[in-house]
């Protein structure tokens, strides 16, 4: 087993500006999305950045599935508020 302490050679790490830069670009809307799908498919990115890639995307994801929730819910009561004050008509 592998102690977690070494560094590999084939495995440079991040380099803090590489850092700066990354989060610089995950500002810019839809240009982010693109660069995390870029990053996370790419053979030649760092591994670590990689794997940042791909865990950026699923909290996306996750945090795309509860929005959609609260937006229902929301939608459900509002909807349910309407029909209790009689003006059901409008819908």
């Amino acid at each position: 087993m592998q102690d977690m302490n070494t560094t590999d050679a084939t495995c440079p790490s991040v380099k803090f500006g590489d850092w700066l830069i990354t989060l610089i670009i995950m500002l810019v809307p839809l240009l982010n999305l693109v660069m995390l799908i870029l990053w996370s498919t790419e053979k030649n990115t760092n591994p670590s950045k990689a794997n940042w890639a791909r865990a950026s995307l699923a909290v996306i994801g996750i945090q795309m599935v509860a929005l959609m929730f609260f937006i229902g819910l929301f939608i459900n009561s509002l909807t349910d508020a309407i029909s209790q004050m009689g003006l059901s008509g409008l819908w």
